[in-house]
Parts: C-alpha cells; structure tokens; sequence
C-alpha cells in the first residue's frame, strides 16, 4: 500500500511552516516565493495568459503576499494584471509587505479598498476578468464574513471569469469545511504542501473546485511524524485486492455469514449477502428468520440461506444460539442490516457480538443495539468493524445529534476508535474511516446518490467479503468503503445520481475491479 496524502489542519499547517524556517532555515520568503509562483504556474497552464485581464484580490496577510508574487509573474508573461488590496498598504506586514513592495515598482494597476463605496469600480474589473485570483483569506479564517468581504466576495461569484482560489477559497474554514455567510466558488483551488480538511470535508468540497497541490519546500519526512489524517485514493487500494493464484476452491475464499433482514427488510439482507459474493467470498450464509426464508430463497440464488428461530418476522436469541452451535463454522459474520429494533433482537445481537471471535462488520441496527453495551466491542483480539450513518452513530455518543455528528466526522470518529479499540467508518459525505492504530482516512470516491436505501447494506456485505479473503479489518474496510463509492460513481455516469439505487452498485462492482486493476490484469487473472 502506497503512502497516502496527509490532510493537515490550520494549527498543524502553521507548526510545519514554524518548523521549516526556523529549524531548517528555509526563508519565509521561500516558501512565499514558492507558493505564488505555483499558482500563476496553475493559471499559465489552463490558458495563453499574454493580453488576458487578471484580477488579483488580496487580504493583508500571508495569504495576499503569495497573491502579490503569483500577480508578479503573471505580468512578466504578458497578462494585463490588477491589484485590489482589501485593507491598508500600511498593514501588510513581513514577506507579504516585501513582494508588494516589489509589485508596485512594476507600474501595475492597483488599489486599496477600504470602504463599501469604493466597489462600484471594482465590480466592472471583476465581471469584465479572464481570471480572478482569491488572495483574501487564507487557512487562518474562522468565523462569518461581514461588511466589505461579503459584498466582494458576492461579486466574485457574481463573474463568469476563471476563479482560483490560493490555498482555500475565502470564506471557507480550512479545519471543518463550513462556510462563514458565504465563500468564494473557486474553479481551482492551489494549495499549499498539503490539502487541508476544509477540502475534502462539505460544504467546503463543493468550493473548493479542482484541488491542486502545490509543493513550496516543506519535507514530507516532516508530516509523517505528525499527521495521521490522509485522503482515500486509488493507489492506496490497488495492492489490497486479493490475488488469485488460479488453484483456489470456494472454502479457500472464506465463508461468510451475513445475520441480516425481518420482516419487511429482506432487501437489506438480500443485498449485503449478494455484495459479500460480488466481492469474491467462496461461500456467503444468510441467517434469516424462518418465515422469511422462501422470500430470500427467490432473491439470491447463490447465498445459502438458513433458516433461524423467528418471533414476528425477526430473530431470537434461539436463532444466536443455533449459529454459534458446533454446526456451524463460519470465518466472518456481519451482522446488523435490515434485522429491526425489537428488544427481542437487539438481545440476540448483543448475545451474537459478546460470542462470535471472528471477524466481524456490526452495521444498521445492530448499531443501534450497541447503545449502552459498547463494553462487548471493546478489547476484542480480533478489532470489530462499525460501518453506521451519523443518525445511528447518534446513539453510541452522548449528547450528540446525527446533525452535529456529520459536521464533526473527523473528530468524532478519531476519538471513538481510540476509546473502543474499533474500526469505524463512518458514512456520509464523505466516508471517514478510523483504525485503531489512530490512523484516519478520509475517502474520495461516491457521490450524492449513494444517498438512498440500501446502498449501505452492499457496504456491509462487501467488507464482510474482503475480510473472508484474509484481510486485516482495516484494510478490508479501506478496500470496501473505497470500491464502494467507485461502484457508486460508474453507476452516476450512465445512469445519473438520481437514479442509482443500491442493487446498481452490485452490478457494476466488477467494473471497480477493473478500473482499480486495469483491465489487462483483470484478463490475466480470468
């Protein structure tokens, strides 16, 4: 497995910058330098610059100087550039004050703006730009924007010119995505080293546009040591998928058990079993209620169904003590899809938890079930794997809402799983994934319409299949949660995100394969 890309936040972005020139002597005006002539760099790249109107909005700060360098260069190729600085020349301090200094020398256009009143002719350079260059704020922002930012800020919006963003879009927290009134919708972002949460997380994704890393200067040995946040991506997951050598029987390939499904819910139970064969497990059992068992018996043809005691069209703990019976010998199990929320079966769920050694993918209700019992998932030889929405992860943390839990994925799934010693993924927007070993990936596949019923349980069916093919929990939960938005987006490009549903994502589970593998490797392999 390749080394991922780390995500920083503000505070930890500030100490590599800290480090980097007070350790190692790299001149701030380096790094500024560097990270300037990156972003007019990204410009000269999407278009012939030479004659093309460049507007430059800079903040004071830090984040303005890298605005001034990247505006220098742009002028030296030919581009009509020019200059709003929001604020006092007087207040721009340090390198940033330094690289204006040397613009004004060039006999740019340029200008401050320090009142409201002072727009009108601001506004017609910003409508009438090829590109706008968003220097305001950098990293450092929090809070809402007021007054002369919100207005300027709408008006960048408002032009149909190139919008690109230095480091993040103004307006944008770097350390949780959420946007102060409003923010600018950048084109491209270019950022500097390393993305930043503010990034990947939303609503900041949707501004942020095509994110390009820029490296200034800052070691990567340097972030290795500090950060364990890193984005999900494709050569992360290639190496993961399991080989096949060409002498494998089905019990070679692991036996799953998939405790799923009560009346009303078979689909649940149907598609997490199907996607643990999708994947590649030799064999799947259903655990299903027996009134249930001719229903899914029509829906998967390949599963083996078994039927179990049932009470109401939902499981008992009769049923828990006939699966964890001598016979019966299952290597994997997920359990939780579709099963409901009677007390009659969340004390078989807690009973099955607390006595199954294996590996095992807890999802849905039985979630839910964990409520007050988190004791069963704790100190597990073997790490248990928590696949919930927030809405069901609402009930494993105290005084918190699904709605806040979604705006503070991040933190809350660090801390869960060095509290219970679990692997937890987190759905959502996007899928936050948590190890044990304190590591955190943040996936950059899926899309919107994952976002129905269902979609899920394959989730849950497909880690369960990757964990019977011997990998560790996490790597199973990497692979799966990262096929499984892959899946996802091949559906939404031929059929559109409104029209995904979950049974689309079994169908188009090889395809993943095949764009992880490339389809040369798929066809040694067949």
């Amino acid at each position: 497995m390749l080394i991922p890309k780390p995500v920083v936040k503000a505070s930890e972005m500030r100490e590599l910058d800290s480090i980097t020139i007070n350790q190692l002597g790299i001149d701030a005006r380096v790094l500024m330098e560097n990270a300037g002539r990156s972003v007019a760099s990204v410009i000269m790249d999407m278009i012939d610059v030479e004659g093309k109107k460049i507007i430059v909005v800079a903040g004071k700060g830090n984040n303005g100087g890298d605005g001034f360098v990247a505006a220098r260069y742009l002028a030296d190729e030919g581009a009509n550039v020019g200059i709003y600085l929001i604020g006092r020349e007087d207040d721009v301090k340090g390198p940033a004050r330094k690289n204006l200094n040397t613009l004004k020398k060039m006999d740019l256009d340029f200008a401050e703006v320090l009142s409201e009143n002072e727009l009108e002719f601001m506004a017609f350079d910003l409508v009438t730009a090829d590109v706008i260059v968003d220097a305001i704020f950098g990293t450092g922002f929090k809070g809402r924007l007021q007054g002369i930012y919100m207005k300027i800020i709408e008006m960048i919006n408002m032009s149909d010119a190139i919008t690109v963003s230095v480091d993040i879009p103004s307006g944008v927290d770097s350390d949780t995505g959420e946007i102060g009134g409003t923010a600018v919708m950048a084109d491209v972002t270019v950022t500097m080293a390393f993305p930043k949460l503010g990034h990947v997380l939303y609503p900041g994704k949707q501004y942020t546009g095509q994110l390009i890393i820029a490296n200034i200067g800052i070691p990567w040995y340097l972030v290795n040591e500090k950060i364990n946040r890193f984005l999900l991506e494709e050569p992360m997951v290639s190496d993961l998928i399991p080989i096949r050598f060409g002498s494998e029987h089905k019990g070679d390939l692991g036996r799953v058990l998939v405790v799923a499904g009560s009346r009303g819910y078979t689909g649940a139970a149907a598609l997490a079993s199907t996607a643990a064969m999708r994947v590649g497990a030799g064999l799947t059992y259903l655990a299903i209620p027996r009134s249930l068992n001719d229903i899914l018996e029509a829906k998967v043809t390949e599963v083996i169904t078994i039927p179990v005691d049932d009470e109401d069209g939902s499981i008992t703990e009769k049923a828990i003590d006939e699966l964890l019976s001598d016979k019966w010998k299952f290597d994997v199990a997920a359990i939780g899809p579709g099963l409901g929320r009677s007390e009659h079966t969340r004390k078989a769920i807690i009973k099955f938890i607390s006595n199954f050694k294996g590996p095992i993918v807890i999802d849905a209700d039985a979630v839910v079930a964990l409520d007050g019992n988190l004791d069963v998932i704790t100190d597990r030889e073997i790490p248990p794997i928590l696949t919930p929405h927030p809405g069901e992860m609402a009930h494993l943390i105290p005084n918190m809402d699904a709605n806040e839990i979604n705006k503070k994925r991040v933190d809350v799934v660090e801390k869960f799983v060095r509290d219970t010693g679990a692997v937890l993924a987190l759905k959502g927007a996007p899928t936050v994934i948590g190890s044990p070993s304190g590591e955190i990936f943040i996936n950059t596949t899926g899309n919107p319409g994952l976002a129905s019923g269902g979609t899920g349980d394959v989730l849950t069916g497909m880690i369960a299949g990757f964990l019977a093919q011997g990998l560790e929990p996490k790597e199973a939960t990497i692979l799966g949660v990262y096929m499984h938005g892959l899946a996802g987006d091949i559906v939404a490009a031929q059929k559109g995100e409104h029209s995904l549903i979950a049974s689309d994502l079994l169908d188009h589970i090889p395809e993943a394969f095949m764009l992880i593998l490339g389809e040369d490797e798929v066809e040694e392999k067949d």
